[in-house]
């Protein structure tokens, strides 16, 4: 199960986080993504929510994104958690706008 909501600023993603939880998500099935790498990292911490890791993409993936411009390894991460092409650049320009893209997503296919 994948669930995507947007959020305005970390006031929202927290509440966001919380109906997340109420409909079954667990802290280690909901992402933050947030366009500013640094901003994304202290959400995450924040609210502790699963930091995504090597684990949800593969070590060849990950070290690629380490040569990617930042929307290219959004792009990367979300299609990682089954975000069609389409849908990751939808979310990826709400991200440059500044807002926080909340993934839940619940699946036997991404390791813990």
């Amino acid at each position: 199960m994948k669930h995507i909501e947007i959020a305005e600023n970390q006031e929202e993603a927290v509440c966001i986080i919380r109906s997340f939880l109420k409909k079954g998500f667990t802290s280690r099935d909901i992402y933050l993504l947030a366009y500013d790498k640094e901003w994304a990292q202290n959400l995450t911490e924040a609210t502790h929510t699963k930091k995504y890791r090597m684990a949800e993409q593969g070590i060849f993936e990950t070290a690629v994104n380490k040569l990617l411009s930042r929307e290219d390894e959004l792009l990367s991460k979300m299609a990682s958690l089954g975000l069609s092409n389409q849908e990751a650049n939808r979310y990826k320009e709400e991200m440059k706008q500044g807002h926080i893209v909340v993934i839940g997503a619940q699946s036997q296919s991404i390791p813990y």
